[in-house]
């Protein structure tokens, strides 16, 4: 599900000319938060299987793997935001009369 969903933000990220901004760092930051309590919630009254083997709060190695986990978040984004900037600077230098960015 993780390739599809990185096929999609690639195809929106190429076919928009949409900024992105250093600060968008938090909606990375916020959906992961979300996605951890919703889980911590959902297991504390019902007893499921946690998507993720590393998020079961039960392995002495839970925190690492959550420190861990929001770590990777960063070169994330970082590898995103390049992708971005080139994208933009192909476009610009390849079509120059019709490729605008927004402002």
């Amino acid at each position: 599900m993780h390739s599809v969903n990185a096929v999609f933000l690639l195809g929106d990220s190429v076919l928009n000319c949409m900024r992105f901004p250093l600060f968008r760092i938090a909606y990375f930051v916020l959906w992961t938060g979300i996605f951890v309590i919703f889980q911590w919630i959902i297991h504390a009254c019902i007893n499921l299987w946690w998507p993720y083997p590393f998020l079961d709060l039960s392995s002495d190695y839970a925190p690492l793997w959550y420190l861990g986990v929001g770590l990777m978040h960063v070169p994330c984004y970082g590898i995103f935001a390049l992708i971005i900037k080139l994208k933009n600077f192909w476009f610009s230098r390849s079509f120059p009369e019709s490729y605008r960015r927004l402002r």
